[in-house]
């Protein structure tokens, strides 16, 4: 019985922790409808879980004031929307009618300064947050773990749009990019490349003209004890 106690309290904990993690948070933004009227509030909007059974479709929700009632947009009610990050952050979303990104087709506007433009894809991935049973035959309680993935895709448009890959990255990146040569010249020496968190780099040198500075590293006391 104390068990069985013990195990409950625990997946209430669990519950809470989710609920309180994926909690709905509004910052300050806009959302054109399908007339392309400007809409001025507060919006929310988290990338969606990674899912083997697919979906089709997603949805924002949107309060004209931070008092006011929540409304719920879909993908097909809105054109486009805008949330403000911080003071100078300002993420563009638009709606992709490409099938390939139909499980969620807010894209968000990467660079859009060249005829071919760059998107990024958000998704969640999860893993944990379950109990399973330890060697001893005890109940154990697995620690809730997420992490982002993003996928860049390129077009002339939202609607048609292509995923970037290794193979055709230094050919794509190299004509939007073009009016930076140097770092077109990087791409092409495969200095930069396409990879878990390059992509950043690539970004951060185009938009500022140098490279990121290296992560901070801990300073380790190497000092041997007499």
């Amino acid at each position: 019985m104390r068990k069985i106690l013990l195990i409950i309290c625990i997946l209430s904990v669990t519950l809470s922790a989710r609920a309180q993690l994926f909690g709905k948070h509004y910052d300050e933004g806009a959302y054109y409808d399908l007339d392309n009227v400007k809409h001025t509030g507060l919006i929310s909007w988290s990338p969606p879980a990674k899912s083997i059974f697919g979906g089709n479709g997603d949805q924002i929700y949107f309060k004209p004031e931070k008092k006011a009632e929540k409304i719920k947009l879909t993908n097909s009610q809105i054109k486009s929307f805008l949330v403000k990050k911080d003071s100078v952050t300002l993420d563009s979303f638009v709606v992709s009618a490409n099938k390939e990104v139909a499980y969620s087709p807010f894209l968000q506007v990467v660079l859009n300064n060249a005829e071919i433009k760059l998107y990024s894809f958000l998704q969640t991935a999860s893993a944990g947050g379950g109990m399973y049973g330890g060697a001893s035959g005890a109940m154990m309680m697995q620690p809730y773990r997420s992490w982002g993935i993003t996928d860049y895709y390129y077009g002339s448009n939202p609607n048609d749009v292509v995923k970037l890959t290794k193979k055709n990255f230094a050919e794509v990146m190299s004509k939007i990019m073009a009016d930076k040569p140097l770092v077109v010249e990087s791409i092409n020496n495969k200095k930069m490349r396409l990879g878990l968190g390059k992509m950043d780099d690539v970004l951060f040198f185009y938009k500022n003209g140098y490279l990121p500075p290296p992560p901070p590293t801990e300073n380790i006391d190497q000092t041997v004890a007499p």
